[in-house]
């Protein structure tokens, strides 16, 4: 089976579901003019603050007004990005209903699978296709929408409200994690839509199964790899010594990539499991 194969299947899946698809890239859009955006406006409300001669560390007489509206505005742009975010922790739960559901449930539901199996289309090829379509449109937007992430994080590490890399929102949208989750969503929603066939089941078993493993990740996440000794120096890093109240432990900003490798290697071997079972199930029940 090549690309070449699922051409027409893929052409079908991705033009019943074109209205869903266009909307979740005008979302990413939107999202990714809005970052670069905050960044810059907090950047110009700190040159405009500067220009003025106020300080925040040394408010003066006359400061307050353009000292409060500095910082005001400043925190406004982190709650946005931290509910953009936010958003991007949901799509693995999205990705994974939308699979589930609309995409192979109600296919089988209905019966419509029936009509596609028999314009020379096999039921591999079928199910490959209802696969590379969430996966090409997440591996063509979301490494890039992360890579813009993690670049205005660390243009906001200068001022009044940072945003750390370790908090839950933002660690999960600005390195490969991010990928790993969306893929694993993908494939836990086929393998739900295919053994139970019916739309709103299929969903709901998803969204169990994607939101258990989420939260067993975060869970362990500072597990992943060996924690440094000691406080988190100079209040930089994340304090896990809740984690063995014995000794103090936190992980140093360097420790991003490792922790971000091992758990995207788990999710990507985690979603190889869900994808093969998936075909197995096919096989033997519609082979």
């Amino acid at each position: 089976m090549t690309l070449f194969d699922l051409r027409g299947p893929v052409r079908v899946t991705a033009g019943l579901h074109r209205r869903v698809l266009w909307g979740a890239l005008a979302v990413v859009l939107i999202a990714a003019i809005a970052l670069p955006a905050g960044r810059w406006y907090v950047r110009s409300l700190a040159e405009d603050l500067a220009a003025s001669g106020c300080e925040v560390e040394n408010t003066v007489r006359g400061c307050g007004i353009q000292v409060r509206g500095f910082l005001s505005r400043s925190l406004y742009v982190n709650r946005m990005f931290f509910f953009i975010a936010l958003a991007v922790n949901a799509l693995p739960l999205l990705l994974g209903a939308f699979v589930a559901g609309p995409l192979i449930g109600r296919e089988l539901e209905s019966g419509t699978y029936r009509f596609q199996w028999t314009q020379s289309v096999s039921p591999a090829r079928w199910l490959a296709a209802k696969f590379v379509v969430p996966i090409a449109a997440v591996l063509l937007v979301l490494p890039a929408f992360v890579v813009l992430a993690a670049w205005i994080r660390r243009g906001t590490l200068d001022i009044w409200y940072p945003i750390q890399w370790y908090d839950i929102p933002v660690y999960a949208t600005i390195g490969p994690v991010a990928v790993g989750y969306a893929l694993f969503g993908i494939a836990v929603g086929a393998l739900a839509g295919l053994l139970i066939g019916r739309t709103l089941p299929a969903m709901a078993a998803a969204l169990a199964v994607i939101g258990a493993v989420m939260a067993a990740l975060v869970m362990l996440r500072p597990r992943f790899w060996s924690a440094a000794d000691g406080p988190a120096r100079d209040g930089y890093g994340w304090d896990v010594s809740g984690l063995d109240t014995t000794r103090l432990r936190f992980h140093p900003e360097s420790h991003f990539w490792p922790l971000q490798l091992v758990e995207t290697g788990i999710l990507l071997a985690l979603a190889v499991v869900a994808t093969l079972a998936t075909f197995v199930f096919l096989r033997r029940r519609h082979g």
